[in-house]
């Protein structure tokens, strides 16, 4: 029971108002109704075993309708989840459950390791029939005894913890009450539902998900298809050929995405099946060619910036009353601020930027945060005056639009002026053959930094520097780009490590270039 509107209000709304739209996994079935006595009967059996108010637990598992029927539960009892983030390294994974406090761990069979993260494993529920764990999910449903006892949850109650992905260091903790997962879940359906954006979203399309839970709730989407009343669509793990299928069995007409999820879809896809599909895109800059193999194969994109500890800040639209010589790269490279969401940018002298002048991108909204949790170093740099301090480096154009250019600690200074490797990256990321750029300021004794490219070449391409020097060349020649921030050097690499967001992961990537390895002592 709630006192105010919270993340259980929205099925009890669902049960309500659309109790015959659907679930849908693979040849599974549910409607939001029994969805709805699923998690009434779940809350039951979890406050049974001891889950209930401020109780913290932990769910590794890929995007099931179990997953989500545990979403709902934690907000029916009180309790906070905790959606592990299995892409993480094993040792950060470990971390994040101590840090989270988790005190129950839910596992699906691809996760059953993890039980040893916990201080007292018999605080584990298999997800699946497993014969090593005395108690599983279903037999947990079976078992439940009665109504749950009713617990007063407020708005202002801690729902979820989430964990950055952690590029420079551990993987920093957010927590969010009920209201805050609302207000930034719903700023995302206004922005796609009242304006003209390419990924429309309302209650008479087929959601399907590619984001996983453990990121932002799959961007809120476990909250908008029950929001909308529409039907929700669940594949477990991502795997592109499957997703081909889903979409064409289920009349999908949105998705949520990364960009390599979609170029994977694009490379298995046989022409015609992702026609008309909506996406929304987002995690990472959307390389050109990527916008135009989008358009090209009749998908409409809108273009998402946000993050763990900020919820979403942007989504492109396109504004009234201007012509664009290239929508689809406007749409890529160009995002409008959410409902309710106000930002700002702050040059390094600390002035606030005039429209088209870069610096850092600070935020401000109900649904922030407002603190790292238990992380007050971290918090005092990042949290500031109800602001928060992105990282990210931007500028405001003359219509209105948010354009993120670089990360503040990749920017590259050299001789005392800036080099935004991004936009570098996504020029050399259009030669027919590469695969993912990144751009690095390398040392310099005369200019302090000079830029650098590391290029992964597709499987089975090949790509030769002097392909990447003329596409470099043309864009200084079409005034895309400065000649001083061409790259001096060109290295070609197997494979760009990543983070668990997928995104390169340039610290790593420094660590490899820059760092010389330690003498070897038995030399």
């Amino acid at each position: 029971m709630s006192d105010a509107f919270t993340v259980f209000d929205i099925l009890r709304r669902a049960n309500e108002l659309f109790p015959d739209s659907e679930i849908r996994f693979g040849e599974h079935r549910q409607s939001f109704h029994r969805t709805y006595e699923r998690v009434l009967q779940l809350s039951s059996a979890l406050s049974e075993i001891g889950i209930g108010r401020g109780t913290v637990f932990g769910v590794a598992d890929w995007n099931t309708p179990r997953f989500v029927e545990l979403f709902y539960a934690a907000a029916e009892t009180g309790a906070v989840i905790y959606p592990v983030n299995i892409r993480l390294p094993p040792e950060q994974i470990a971390h994040t459950i101590r840090s989270a406090g988790v005190e129950w761990l839910f596992l699906s069979s691809d996760f059953l390791p993890l039980a040893k993260s916990l201080p007292s494993p018999e605080k584990v529920v298999a997800l699946d029939p497993d014969p090593d764990f005395p108690r599983t999910y279903d037999a947990l449903l079976a078992g439940s005894r009665g109504p749950a006892p009713e617990v007063s949850v407020r708005g202002s109650d801690p729902y979820s913890i989430l964990f950055t992905s952690g590029t420079t260091g551990l993987p920093k903790a957010v927590r969010y009450t009920h209201e805050k997962v609302l207000h930034g879940a719903l700023s995302i359906a206004y922005q796609l539902g009242f304006w003209d954006t390419p990924a429309k979203l309302g209650s008479g399309d087929v959601i399907f998900p590619f984001i996983p839970f453990y990121h932002l709730w799959a961007w809120g989407s476990v909250f908008h298809a029950p929001y909308l009343g529409a039907r929700y669509v669940l594949g477990g793990r991502f795997d592109p050929a499957r997703a081909v299928r889903t979409i064409a069995e289920e009349k999908v007409t949105w998705v949520n995405a990364i960009p390599t999820m979609i170029q994977m879809l694009l490379a298995v896809s046989s022409g015609t099946e992702l026609e008309g599909l909506k996406a929304l895109v987002g995690g990472m800059t959307i390389p050109s060619r990527l916008a135009r193999a989008m358009t090209d194969a009749g998908i409409h994109f809108s273009t998402i910036y946000g993050g763990t500890d900020m919820l979403a800040t942007s989504i492109s639209i396109l504004p009234t009353g201007i012509e664009m010589r290239d929508p689809a790269d406007y749409l890529r490279s160009t995002t409008h601020a959410v409902p309710f969401a106000e930002v700002k940018i702050v040059r390094p002298d600390g002035a606030v930027a005039a429209t088209g002048e870069m610096g850092e991108l600070c935020l401000r909204a109900p649904w922030l945060p407002g603190e790292y949790y238990q992380d007050p170093e971290k918090t005092a740099s990042a949290y500031v005056d109800g602001w928060f301090h992105t990282g990210d480096y931007a500028f405001v154009t003359a219509e209105g639009g948010i354009r993120v250019v670089d990360r503040v600690k990749d920017v590259i200074k050299s001789g005392g002026e800036w080099i935004p490797s991004s936009l570098v990256e996504s020029i050399i990321s259009e030669v027919p053959g590469v695969e993912s750029a990144a751009v690095l300021g390398a040392p310099d004794e005369k200019w302090g930094e000079r830029p650098v490219a590391a290029v992964q070449p597709r499987r089975g391409a090949t790509v030769a520097e002097g392909e990447i020097r003329a596409r470099l060349d043309r864009a200084v020649h079409e005034g895309k780009i400065q000649r001083w921030w061409v790259p001096e050097k060109v290295t070609f690499v197997d494979e760009l490590p990543l983070t668990s967001t997928a995104k390169v992961n340039k610290a790593a990537l420094r660590r490899r270039l820059f760092e010389k390895p330690s003498p070897d002592p038995g030399r």
